[in-house]
Order: structure tokens, then C-alpha cells, then sequence
């Protein structure tokens, strides 16, 4: 394709309400995404820098599993959440707004 027809096509895509929605709507999920993942690490790095003896206390009186563990493991499912609430939100809102920009400017 010649530069001048791609820039057309760049042209009526960024028109197209679609796209605008795409732009802003992925925006504000990833945003989301990120504060919620920034707070869980971070929540996690400053605990371990300042209490990291808090990771060491079992999580009950005779209990062998540890404060640690069970953040971690937390941390690992929270995670597993995070990924997959993200790929339905893509497959559901993402790629329909896709499919119709593509259709619209093909």
C-alpha cells in the first residue's frame, strides 16, 4: 500500500467512534489493572522490606504454614485472577470494537 492510502486509512480509523471508544475503554481497564497490581506488589516488596518477620508467624497458634506462604500463594491467584478477568474483558469488549473498525474501513 502506498504511504498516502495508509495515512487515509490511519485517518478514518481515528474518526471512527469506535475507535475512540477502544481508546478510551482500554485506557481507563488497563489503568484499573495496573493500580490493582501495583498495590498487591507493592503492598507485598514494602512488608517484606519493613516487617519481613511478619512473613516468618504462623497464620494460627499450632499451624506449620506461615504468614509468607499464604501471601504468596495469594499473590500467585490474584495474579492467575487478574490475567484471565483481563482476557474475558478483551474478548468480550475488545474484539468486538475491533471486528467493527476493521469492517468499517475495509
Amino acid at each position: 500500500m502506498p504511504s498516502s492510502e495508509n495515512d487515509r486509512m490511519v485517518q478514518a480509523v481515528m474518526q471512527l467512534p469506535e475507535y475512540q471508544e477502544l481508546i478510551r475503554t482500554r485506557g481507563r481497564v488497563s489503568l484499573a489493572f495496573f493500580v490493582t497490581t501495583l498495590v498487591i506488589y507493592s503492598g507485598f516488596i514494602l512488608t517484606l522490606a519493613f516487617n519481613p518477620e511478619l512473613f516468618a508467624r504462623p497464620i494460627g497458634a499450632g499451624a506449620t504454614i506461615s504468614v509468607g506462604i499464604l501471601t504468596g500463594t495469594f499473590i500467585t491467584i490474584s495474579a492467575i485472577i487478574l490475567v484471565a478477568l483481563y482476557v474475558h474483558f478483551s474478548n468480550k469488549r475488545f474484539d468486538p470494537l475491533l471486528k467493527t473498525i476493521v469492517r468499517k474501513v475495509s
